[in-house]
């Protein structure tokens, strides 16, 4: 079963509110752009890759997931193409009570903790990557995306309370990896930090070592504070470099005003924060790249463990 799901990556963190959602989208629609067939999906009640994605209103809200999760369904993209490359499970309001439902299930034993991953196997090889956006509330869900993940890349601001958050992380990754021995952090990237604060990003990235170990390394790449394209990007249903590849075909604001209306600007940090994530994505990428190298020499050379 794990052989089938090498390519699955978790986005994950213990607290809210610190760049999941928005690192798995960027990255999932960039690799899509790139070529690379994608899958995401989306376990989080919120259901708020459907805003950065502009899906809402085609989202079944979870339903499908639930029915996954709880019921034992064949798992199957619930849209596909959202962007070229890229098909989408959704998540959403039905999700509300999965985490309930699954330990009544456990306790009459007819529920398996690896359930996502059995679900996903039998589809993944139709994908050159599989991306998770978790739920940071609801540790049952998170527990089933962990153990059907091989790779945890880890989004965190640099404040207290999102860098804490990362000790109740540490615990979840130790109960998953007894279940999936592969499951490894990839790295961490630093979410929502103004561009010259090098001495904040230092602090962070040693709280974060601290928090998670040497087995952690901080991206080099992170994503600065841009209130502004952040906003845009929701409210349009835009990812960041498509946000910013507008910006070019953006018209003139004296003809809005001339026709009485409010002109559509697009903020100018909308190409530097596209910059950002298109920089992580490659490194993340990159990094995958080169820890499948190394696995395949280990087991090619010295008798190691297989894939």
């Amino acid at each position: 079963m794990f052989a089938e799901l090498l390519r699955v990556v978790s986005f994950a963190n213990g607290k809210g509110g610190v760049g999941k959602t928005s690192t798995a989208t960027a990255c999932a629609g960039l690799a899509a752009a790139s070529g690379w067939k994608v899958l995401l999906i989306d376990s989080d009640v919120q259901g708020s890759c459907a805003d950065d994605l502009g899906y809402k209103d085609q989202s079944d809200d979870g339903r499908h997931l639930m029915e996954v999760l709880t019921e034992g369904a064949a798992l199957h993209p619930v849209l596909r193409d959202v962007r070229p490359n890229l098909d989408v499970v959704c998540g959403g309001a039905a999700l509300k009570e999965v985490d309930l439902k699954l330990v009544v299930k456990y306790m009459q034993n007819s529920a398996s903790p690896a359930i996502l991953a059995e679900a996903l196997a039998p589809i993944a090889p139709e994908y050159d990557i599989i991306f998770i956006d978790t739920p940071p509330y609801a540790p049952t869900t998170l527990q089933l995306d962990l153990v059907a993940s091989r790779w945890v890349v880890i989004p965190t601001k640099a404040d207290k309370s999102s860098t804490t958050g990362l000790s109740n992380l540490a615990q979840e990754l130790i109960k998953a990896r007894a279940l999936n021995p592969y499951l490894e952090v990839l790295g961490s990237v630093l979410f929502d930090i103004e561009t010259g604060a090098t001495v904040i990003r230092r602090d962070a990235s040693a709280k974060i070592e601290q928090a998670l170990g040497a087995a952690a390394p901080t991206f080099t790449s992170v994503i600065r504070h841009t209130t502004a394209t952040s906003v845009s990007v929701r409210e349009r249903g835009m990812l960041p470099h498509e946000l910013a590849e507008t910006i070019d075909s953006a018209e003139p604001f004296w003809k809005a005003l001339s026709e009485g209306r409010k002109p559509k600007r697009v903020p100018g940090t909308a190409p530097a924060l596209a910059e950002d994530y298109l920089l992580l994505c490659q490194e993340i990428l990159t990094r995958i790249d080169e820890r499948e190298r190394e696995e395949e020499l280990v087991s090619n050379g010295n008798g190691g463990v297989e894939k």
